[in-house]
């Protein structure tokens, strides 16, 4: 398996990527279908501004995974892990795990001190992935109503 960062003339791969995910898995994301099927090709290929999105694959043309880093303004020294979604056949294989330590490198690479994530209210599996993944709850209020707040160390 590799992992590797999306370009931004990889535009069509992550936008069929996310769109699966908002089919798959509507009540995870803080988004719906419907509004990410009205983005531009420009909306896709600078979506997050200042971020970046990676995916995982099992050969050059089988995606099993996707995840992406952003950077709120009001807070440069945390990366947002947002929009991760692993193919449903392809879940319990460490994937998640492959996608949070890409972001958590960008995040590195940055040097930034965490990523933190939301978790919607009731997505038991991602909570357990994401607490293999070394990210503990915070108290923090999330931004959805019933979410959770989730940090992760970067470490040097």
């Amino acid at each position: 398996m590799e992992v590797r960062p999306l370009t931004r003339d990889e535009w069509q791969l992550k936008r069929d990527l996310r769109l699966r995910a908002l089919k798959d898995s509507p009540h995870a994301f803080a988004s719906t279908y419907a509004r990410e099927a009205r983005r531009s090709e420009a909306d896709w290929r600078t979506w997050p501004a200042g971020g970046a999105f990676f995916a995982a694959f099992a050969g050059p043309a089988l995606p099993l995974g996707i995840a992406g880093a952003w950077v709120a303004a009001a807070d440069p020294a945390t990366t947002h892990l947002i929009s991760m979604w692993v193919e449903p056949a392809a879940r319990g294989r460490g994937i998640a795990t492959h996608l949070a330590d890409a972001v958590t490198g960008w995040a590195r690479d940055r040097g930034h001190d965490t990523v933190e994530l939301e978790l919607a209210c009731g997505n038991t599996a991602a909570l357990n992935a994401y607490l293999r993944c070394g990210f503990t709850p915070t108290d923090r209020e999330p931004f959805t109503v019933g979410g959770t707040v989730l940090v992760r160390a970067v470490k040097p």
